[in-house]
Parts: structure tokens; sequence; C-alpha cells
């Protein structure tokens, strides 16, 4: 990475911030201050200067702090990512927070550039087999000391098909008994022992099936994945998420290769 790349500060302490720091300086990516749970629940940062010049915030707290830090950052004016899951809930009034504040946030239930793509082709892929003899599904599986279940980003991909899918308007989790609706879309979840991740989204047919598969070989694909989306969110303002990253590649990709055409 580049020295003239944006300095970064992380909310909180834990695992995921401790594999963010080792990546930053890896790529010699200045990282300013690491916020702890203490810091924050005793409401630092308070001014810009406790910042110490950081340009973008990586938030990998807790979700019940998630919407203070975010209220928090749009008041000292710092861009932030949020890669905290768990707070879904709370999605309204904080991109509200952030509208009303003209702050900056870019927030995903998962970091993984690769995952990423595979939701952006996931959300167009579905729209073909809407009305076609396929059933979709989606399957997880994680650490056995996972919080959720299923996880965040499986939920994201089942909404993701719920709303181009018009037959299908309800996710089926694996609790209860007997056959599920038609209307119903299953999620199946497995935790057991130390898998950092693997998520598979498919559409079974009569006598084929189509599958994505996503797999996680180390927790660095969600570091580099979170430090790639603050570089991106560094000098815009509103809410997004990896799949706007996505887009903009996507369009920037195209317009390399219109260029390369035009000068051959």
């Amino acid at each position: 990475m580049s020295s003239s790349m944006p300095t970064l500060c992380v909310f909180g302490d834990g695992e995921m911030s401790g594999v963010v720091q080792s990546m930053a300086r890896s790529w010699n990516i200045e990282i300013t201050n690491v916020l702890s749970g203490n810091d924050l629940r005793n409401g630092w940062p308070r001014k810009k200067g406790d910042l110490k010049g950081a340009d973008v915030g990586l938030d990998f707290s807790a979700p019940e702090a998630v919407q203070q830090n975010v209220r928090r950052a749009v008041s000292l004016g710092l861009p932030l990512v949020v890669g905290t899951t768990g707070w879904q809930d709370q999605v309204a009034e904080v991109e509200a927070a952030v509208v009303n504040g003209d702050g900056s946030l870019l927030y995903a239930p998962n970091f993984s550039y690769a995952l990423s793509v595979l939701v952006y082709v996931l959300r167009r892929a579905a729209l073909l087999f809407e009305g076609e003899e396929f059933d979709p599904f989606i399957w997880e599986k994680h650490h056995a000391s996972k919080g959720d279940s299923p996880s965040g980003t499986a939920l994201y991909m089942g909404e993701i098909l719920l709303d181009a899918l018009e037959h299908k308007d309800l996710l089926h989790m694996g609790s209860g008994a007997g056959r599920i609706a038609q209307n119903q879309l299953s999620i199946a979840s497995i935790r057991a022992g130390s898998d950092p991740g693997q998520h598979t989204a498919g559409f079974d047919g009569l006598d084929e099936t189509l599958e994505f598969v996503h797999t996680v070989r180390d927790r660095t694909a969600f570091a580099s994945g979170a430090i790639r989306a603050a570089f991106w969110l560094h000098g815009r303002k509103g809410v997004f998420t990896m799949e706007d990253l996505v887009e903009d590649m996507v369009v920037k990709a195209e317009t390399r290769k219109s260029e390369r055409q035009r000068e051959e």
C-alpha cells in the first residue's frame, strides 16, 4: 500500500482488531491509535484531537457499542467502517444519524472482498431463476464459538434472494419439525471446531444444481477487506455497503477495458 493512503484508527481491541493492526503494519499503513472497550465506554474519543490525525475509523468493538460509536464518529467528522456484527436491529437509527449528520459510513456483515463479489453476482443471478423450476438454498459453517446462528452474512444472502424471487418471502432457519412451506427459503448452519467460515448459496433443479461457494482460510481475508473499504470510503459522504464498493470496481474495470479497446 502507498504511504499516501489515509491513516486509520481502530475502535475495539479484540481478536479482529488485532488482525487488522497486524495487516496494517505489514502494508506500512499507519494506525494512529486503538480505542479499547474501556476507552469507548468512558466516552473516548471526545474531540477531534483524540483521533491523533486519523482519516478513517474501523469499528471492531461490540454490537451494543456500534450506534454510539457511529454517532461519535459523525460528530467528529470521522468516516467509519463498521465490521462489528449483531446490530442489524439498529440499522435504521444508525443510517439516519449518519445522513442527518452529513457523515460517512460503510458497513457489511462480511468484509471479505471475494464474498462481496459473490454477493454482487448472487443478486443478479437470482433474477435469472425467478419463475424457473429451481429451489434456492443457503448453508454456512463456522467455528463453534461464533455467537450468532445463522451468520449475518447468511441472513444477508437470504434477504437478497427473497428480494429477487417472488415465490419466496420467508426465511426458514432450521427450527421446528416437518416440511418447510413452498414460500420459505432454507438456511442451514453448522457450528464446529475452529473453522473461520464457509458460505454456500445455490439453486437446485430437477436435473442440475448451481452453487456459489465462498471459503475463508484465514481471518486476514476480513481484515484486508475492511482496510480496502476504509480506503474507498475516504473522501465520500453517505451510507454505503461492500456492494457499493464492488459496483464501483466493476464500473472502473469496464472503463479500463473500453479504454484499451479504443487504443487497439
